[in-house]
């Protein structure tokens, strides 16, 4: 599995996770002074840009941070850390051997 690790993607994929999950729930900046698509996708585009600001700026283990959207950031990451990463690994393992047209070990059999 070490040859499918590249220890930076990942670090970049659980902190884009988290940062997703930390913008996921918020309530949106509303602007009244237009009704417009473009002020829409603006107001939106600053709430996503406040949230994460806002999870950076808070401590990373912060009870503050953890309980202001509608999912605990870590909760994800850890999600993504401990199942998501580790099944793709195995799929992509399982897919280079039908690749090379061999049937995978028991662990990779998918």
């Amino acid at each position: 599995m070490q040859l499918l690790t590249n220890s930076l993607v990942e670090a970049q994929v659980l902190r884009r996770a988290r940062l997703k999950a930390a913008t996921y729930g918020t309530e949106p900046i509303l602007i009244n002074d237009h009704d417009d698509d473009t002020s829409m996708v603006a107001a939106a585009a600053a709430s996503a840009v406040a949230a994460a600001l806002e999870m950076i700026r808070l401590d990373k283990n912060s009870e503050e941070r953890r309980l202001k959207g509608k999912v605990d950031p870590l909760v994800i990451e850890s999600v993504y850390r401990d199942i998501i990463i580790p099944m793709t690994k195995d799929v992509e393992v399982a897919y280079l051997f039908r690749r090379c047209g061999r049937t995978p070990p028991a662990p990779y059999n998918v």
